[in-house]
């Protein structure tokens, strides 16, 4: 997904000013398309118009040269018109807002100093990269989602026209094929560590094995069908091999470029990817078990998180079974963003900051409990929850997460 700039400028600006600005936005990473070669090249690749087009307003006096390429040119709406402070570029593109306003088009103008527009285009140069990642990613989904997710299944066809990604179902058979190999699959270099490195272990060395030969199996099952994010039907998992994945997973999202989710979960899992795609890092999955109204805080728990995320943990049995392990990780206290990407083809969100105020040890929910103090209203949880499951990442990441969306689900 390119990011285009297609340049009016008058006939009577000075050429070394109008190279000046355009010379700005190459710079920032945009193809510069002039409106006739764009007309042109559009009737060969149609895709360039499913690209990301914006049109610049260089200078006044080219209105009726806007409206004539967009009537030719049919853009998406909304139609973006950028604007900075110099050559009448902004009482133009009021101008031509009124206009398309006044016809029923839906568009905006985005002004700023031309500095700062370059800077913009530059962060949407790197959204659009973003964009083309997941674009090109496989998630695979092994089982059905869990019986309970009655708000989180998707239209894998609806992703696919939304984002680009694919989906695939795969039978939990395959799963089990490879747990059920006697000679270890691989040697598993983490699991020594995972061992040493916990604060406290009171699950069985039996327990232990077996959970390090499902996370090797997971691993070999992602590998061989060149997955970028997983999710599991990890009771069922349980059910058939008294395993649970919560340590697989665990390791899978301390991989690099590679997001691991339960419950067959298929919004948080590629939420969970595109956070890593997006900031570089994994994100913590967890129910909302609690909420404070009056503090504004949320209590968020799972028995899987990501090792590589936390202070320190503990390697105990899973929660709701009392089976196989579960992991306790503990937090500093930090900033940190929570996110959730929704709906049957994943074009709604949610996103908040906050901070992580404290680790708990609540009888009767999932192992890793922590805090959160929110900076929106955690009424939200209430009245319009986008599913149960949210995503937690380390820092403050607010604003970047909520342009990012802005750019892709409605530029």
């Amino acid at each position: 997904m390119g990011v285009n700039t297609i340049p009016f400028f008058s006939s009577f600006i000075d050429e070394e000013a109008r190279d000046n600005v355009l010379d700005k936005f190459a710079e920032a990473g945009s193809r510069i398309i002039p409106a006739n070669e764009f007309l042109e090249e559009a009737k060969r690749d149609q895709s360039l118009m499913h690209q990301h087009n914006y049109i610049l307003i260089g200078t006044g006096g080219i209105e009726q040269d806007v409206i004539k390429f967009l009537s030719e040119s049919h853009l998406s709406q909304p139609i973006s018109l950028l604007s900075y402070e110099r050559q009448n570029s902004l009482p133009a593109s009021m101008e031509i807002k009124a206009y398309l306003t006044s016809q029923g088009f839906e568009s905006h103008i985005v002004h700023a100093p031309l500095d700062r527009l370059a800077q913009l285009i530059r962060k949407w140069c790197k959204f659009s990269q973003v964009e083309e990642r997941i674009a090109q990613s496989r998630l695979g989904i092994l089982g059905e989602p869990s019986s309970w997710l009655v708000a989180s299944h998707v239209d894998s066809h609806a992703v696919r026209e939304r984002w680009g990604a694919t989906i695939e179902k795969f039978p939990l058979t395959g799963l089990l094929d490879l747990i059920d190999k006697e000679a270890p699959i691989e040697t598993n270099r983490g699991f020594d560590e995972f061992v040493s490195n916990a604060a406290c272990i009171d699950v069985t060395d039996e327990a232990l094995r077996d959970a390090d030969r499902v996370s090797q199996a997971v691993k070999q099952f992602v590998k061989q069908n060149c997955l970028d994010a997983i999710t599991i039907k990890c009771f069922s998992l349980l059910h058939k091999t008294g395993v649970t994945g919560c340590f697989a997973l665990s390791q899978i999202n301390d991989t690099e470029n590679l997001s691991a989710g339960c419950e067959g979960d298929i919004p948080s899992a590629f939420t969970m990817m595109l956070v890593r795609f997006l900031t570089g890092q994994s994100a913590f999955m967890a129910n909302v078990t609690e909420i404070d109204q009056d503090g504004n805080s949320a209590v968020f728990a799972h028995c899987t998180v990501p090792l590589g995320i936390v202070d320190s943990y503990e390697i105990t049995s899973h929660a709701e079974t009392g089976k196989s392990i579960g992991l306790r990780g503990q937090f500093k206290p930090q900033e940190v963003t929570i996110v959730k990407v929704f709906g049957t083809d994943l074009s709604h969100s949610w996103v908040s900051g906050g901070t992580l105020v404290e680790n708990l040890r609540i009888e009767g929910n999932c192992r890793t409990q922590i805090r959160v103090s929110l900076e929106t209203p955690v009424n939200y949880f209430l009245q319009n929850p986008l599913g149960n499951h949210h995503l937690i990442v380390l820092g403050d990441h607010a604003n970047i997460m909520k342009e990012f969306l802005e750019f892709v689900l409605v530029h």
